[in-house]
């Protein structure tokens, strides 16, 4: 069925240049979407929050940090001048930035970040995940997984088994975690699943699978849902050992927001952004930008309307990030 695609108010003509106060969003009306698309900052690739704070990070050690819901945010300092491309936390007090070679970590809300000692190097880290504080997870290249048992005081190297990509990690609990990504010699997919703790992976079958996955999430233990780099939406109810596919948009998938079973949004290459409440049954263009083809690189909300999206600029040359969020 054909919508009307609302289109999104930029508050500003250009970005605004880099420093302590980074932008102002205005407060739209509910359902309305807001946003920057400017020379402000780099390409942004992931984005939490909780209650009002919510926090933005991308390329060039970015970190954009908002204490009221996303209206005005501040670029943290970093130490890292890394392409940081996932964050993640348990609480304000604790919470984790990767990318890179390096993870960083939060106790105080996002505004002072300490990198972490981590026991290899050389590595791009994509994706940080955990069921708790004392029991988080960081994947990235050549198929390394680490883990922290003692809130990021020290960290250990799992053995997965595979050689490639791991693009993301997501769990039900600390005892049902699984981990996507692409292997490096044929490009397959790779599902790995633990049972215990992360002590041992175990491969899943890809058979169903067009494509390498890039996110993965879930509604229920018996309801998962990713995306793939060939632009196909999955479901498996049987715990990651078969996936059918829900819906399929042609450009590669990035991220995806599970707002419960049937009820998800997904995110990718040239602005797509789609959302279905029925299991794919019937898909919706949520947002449709004016100008250029940006990437959407990172989704995160609460509630079942606000959300926050962040990725590539749009509107001219030389413009690189872009935030935009509805409430």
């Amino acid at each position: 069925m054909a919508s009307a695609k609302p289109a999104v108010t930029a508050p500003e003509e250009e970005g605004p240049a880099l420093g302590p106060l980074t932008l102002t969003l205005p407060d739209g009306a509910p359902s309305a979407w807001v946003g920057q698309r400017g020379n402000y900052v780099d390409t942004l690739s992931g984005v939490w929050g909780m209650d009002k704070l919510v926090i933005a990070v991308g390329g060039g050690g970015t970190i954009l940090r908002s204490e009221d819901g996303g209206i005005n945010w501040t670029r943290q300092a970093s130490p890292k001048d890394a392409w940081l491309r996932c964050i993640w936390g348990s609480g304000p007090d604790d919470i984790y930035v990767v990318g890179g070679n390096a993870i960083m970590h939060s106790t105080d809300a996002g505004i002072t970040w300490t990198p972490q000692k981590v026991p290899i190097t050389g590595t791009f880290f994509m994706a940080v995940w955990g069921s708790g504080r004392d029991d988080v997870y960081v994947v990235g290249g050549d198929g390394n997984i680490l883990n922290t048992t003692d809130g990021g005081k020290t960290w250990k190297q799992d053995p997965s088994g595979v050689v490639g990509t791991l693009y993301d990690v997501w769990g039900s609990g600390a005892d049902d975690i699984y981990v996507v990504g692409q292997a490096s010699r044929d490009g397959a997919p790779i599902v790995l699943q633990s049972k215990i703790g992360g002590h041992l992976w175990a491969k899943l079958p890809v058979d169903t699978l067009d494509a390498p996955l890039r996110q993965i999430a879930g509604a229920t233990v018996d309801h998962l849902y990713a995306v793939s780099a060939k632009g196909t939406v999955y479901e498996s109810n049987d715990r990651a050992a078969t996936w059918k596919s829900i819906g399929s948009f042609g450009d590669e998938l990035l991220g995806l927001r599970v707002v419960g079973k049937g009820d998800l949004y997904v995110i990718g290459r040239n602005q797509q952004f789609q959302h279905t409440t029925d299991g794919g049954k019937n898909w919706k263009d949520e947002l449709d930008w004016p100008h250029g083809a940006a990437a959407l690189q990172g989704i995160w909300g609460k509630g079942k309307t606000e959300l926050f999206l962040v990725g590539e600029g749009t509107l001219e040359d030389g413009q690189k990030g872009s935030l935009v969020r509805r409430r």
